[in-house]
Parts: structure tokens; sequence; C-alpha cells
């Protein structure tokens, strides 16, 4: 009898043991295993919606970055005082090149993707070939082209590879705040602009004589005549994916689209339902090759007629399981779940422009801990020991994976 209980004993405990083993697998292989599905999908004229509803969001996962990406790639940017940035910029990685965008008075700076400097592309000012603020910037490599929408412009400024201007492409209409995609190739420009009251459309097509094929009425997504608003683009699928962020006068419900061209339709792909309609929070979509992302926060008064948003909380959905959460995004490339990071991703790729005094401190925090792997130990100190702490920025870059 006490050998029948001790093997059914033992095998109780196998059975625990496999059930944890197949717990633990299936959490590694994917964060969300064990998130609850947060939306459904919704079947519109335009194809299928997912809808995410806020209030079945339970809780918050921590997310590796090699979840979401390949290996990490750190690139030390050349120390040439013409090639100095400082600070926090926009950048583009492309197979062989980092684009750098400018900073006040800084020019857009062209880089090797080993770091090495190429060149300035174009200069702040208002002459000609110059810009000020700037919105957005495509690099294509292919076709050695370089193209930059200044705020508030009616055309894009277009450069080769060598920093050579290039004819520039007017804009059958100005853009305030805008998104574009080039096609190189076809001699087409796809534009979405901020649409103030009175803009006959959102997104339109065009060629480079500044031309229109087709246009998408403003219609309900015109907001008024207020900067506060946003235009997001983070191009990190094959889609022109396009969501309108708007804060002024008040948030709205809307959608995170696909801009079809052949059938010049917006297709709504993603949106949130939330709990009380009558005060919406701030909010905005962005698209991964895998996952639907969205934040929301709340606005905080700094001033008597300035207003900023709270620390956003971030959630993901799976575009295929439904699964989701709020998450924190964490390098696991060079720390642990402590080394928690902005989820930047751009164009495809994560990537962090940082400065090295900055990096160093980060890593340094992350050596200290007693739970750090001896393998990205290592990594960390060899790292921490070259870099120059008076140097120019650093780029930490990752592939995203599509799979």
């Amino acid at each position: 009898m006490k050998k029948k209980i001790m093997i059914l004993s033992l095998c109780t405990l196998g059975l625990f043991a496999l059930v944890a083993f197949i717990f633990n697998s299936e959490v590694t292989k994917d964060p969300l295993a064990l998130s609850p599905v947060v939306g459904k999908r919704i079947s519109t004229p335009t194809g299928t919606l997912i809808s995410c509803d806020l209030k079945a969001l339970k809780d918050t996962v921590d997310i590796p970055l090699s979840y979401l990406t390949e290996e990490l790639q750190i690139v030390k940017l050349d120390n040439r005082d013409e090639a100095l940035i400082g600070g926090w910029v926009r950048t583009t990685v492309s197979d062989n090149y980092i684009l750098v965008s400018n900073k006040k008075q800084t020019p857009y700076k062209l880089f090797t993707r080993d770091g090495k400097f190429v060149t300035t592309i174009g200069a702040y000012g208002e002459g000609p070939n110059e810009y000020a603020n700037t919105y957005a910037e495509q690099l294509d490599e292919a076709h050695d082209r370089i193209y930059i929408l200044p705020w508030q412009s009616n055309k894009l400024l277009v450069f080769d590879l060598k920093g050579n201007p290039q004819p520039s492409i007017p804009l059958c209409l100005r853009v305030p705040k805008g998104q574009f995609k080039v096609d190189t190739k076809k001699s087409e420009v796809t534009v979405t602009t901020l649409p103030f009251q009175g803009a006959p459309a959102v997104v339109w097509t065009q060629d480079f004589e500044g031309k229109r094929k087709n246009f998408i009425p403003a219609l309900h997504l015109m907001v008024p005549r207020d900067f506060s608003n946003e235009v997001f683009m983070d191009k990190n699928t094959s889609d022109y994916s396009v969501m309108l962020m708007t804060i002024v006068p008040s948030p709205r419900v809307d959608s995170l689209y696909h801009y079809n061209s052949q059938q010049n339709m917006l297709e709504a792909r993603f949106t949130v339902s939330y709990p009380n309609k009558e005060e919406i929070p701030w909010h905005g979509y962005t698209e991964y090759p895998r996952h639907f992302v969205g934040d929301v926060s709340v606005p905080v008064q700094v001033s008597a007629n300035t207003w900023s948003g709270s620390k956003p909380a971030k959630y993901i959905v799976d575009k295929q399981t439904l699964h989701g959460n709020y998450f924190r995004l964490y390098n696991d490339f060079l720390g642990t779940k402590k080394m928690q990071i902005w989820p930047s991703f751009a164009n495809g790729y994560y990537i962090n422009n940082m400065e090295p005094a900055q990096l160093k401190e980060t890593l340094e925090k992350e050596l200290a801990r007693k739970d750090l792997p001896n393998d990205v130990r290592k990594r960390i100190q060899t790292l921490v020991k070259s870099l120059d702490e008076g140097g120019n920025n650093v780029v930490l870059f990752a592939k995203m994976k599509d799979k």
C-alpha cells in the first residue's frame, strides 16, 4: 500500500513538474500566452477591424526586446566635429546607412551603418534646400534618395546620399504636419496631412510634379487649427499604416488605418473601446509586424495655458490570438527586467540614439544587479570600457521580427 501511495505521489509530482515546464515554456516563447483575449474581429466594408476593449486589460507583462527583434547592434557614431549630434534625434536605419534628423540648428547627418560619417544633408535656414523644424523623412537607399518634410511645407526636400540637393517635389496641398511615403521608381508620393478645418483631403497620391492622382476627403477626420494634434506613421510593415492622434479640442474614438492606394480607401484596422465615452483619454496607436500597440494618458496642466500628457501606459495586442495586456519592454540583450526601455520602433527597427554618458549610467546600474546573467555582464563590461563619455552618440538598433 505504501509503495502504491509513493508511486502515486511521484506520478503527481511528475505531472506538476510537466505542467510547470509547459507553463514556463509557453511564457518564455510568448510573453502574452497567458494574457486574456482583449479584442474581437469585426467585419467591415473595407476588411477586418480589430477592436480592443480597454477594460479587458487586467495586468502588466514584461516583454523582452528579443521577443520582438533580432540581435541588438550597437554603433558608436563618428567623433569628428562635423559629425557630432548630441541629445535625442529621430533616427532611420537602412541596410547600409544611418540617417539622423536635424536638431535645432544642427542639420541632418548621414552615417554608414558602422558609424562612419558620410555627409550633412541640407542646412538650417529658410533658403533653398534649407529647413528649420522638420516632421518626417524617408531614406531610400535603393534609389540614392533622402526625402524631408518640414513643418508647414508645400514641398518635399530631396537629396542624394552624397548630400547633393535634387529638384524638390511640390505638394499639391500645404502640409502643416504630416507623414509621407515616396515610391521613387513610380515617381509617386502618398501624403497624410493633419487635416485642419477646410482641408479638402486627409490622404492623397500625386506625381513628382505636384499633380494629384487620388485623394480621401477629410470629412469627419478634420481637426481645429491647432498644432497639438499629431500624425503617426511608423512604417513597421509594408502597409501604409497611419493614425491621427487628436487631443484638441478633446480626444475622440478613432482608428489606425491602412491606405489602399489601388482602391483609394482608408481601411480601419485597429481601434479601442474606452470605458467612459464621455472622458476618452489621450491615446495613440501604432502597428508592429505581429502586434498592434496603443497607449493611454491623461492631460496634466503645467501652466495657465499649457497642458502635457501624463506618463503613458502602453498596451499590446497580438494580431493572431488577440491576447493582450499592458506591458513594459526591457532590453534583455544588455540587462535585466529592470532595464526598461521606451518602445521606440520605426521603419522596421527598434532604435535608440543615446549620448554615451547616458548609456554608461544606464549600463552601470545593470552591472550592480546580482541577477544579471554572466554572458550579459561580460557584454556590458566590454561596452562600458569602450565608451567615450565626451564622444558622439551611440545608436542601438535591432531589426523587428516579422514572424
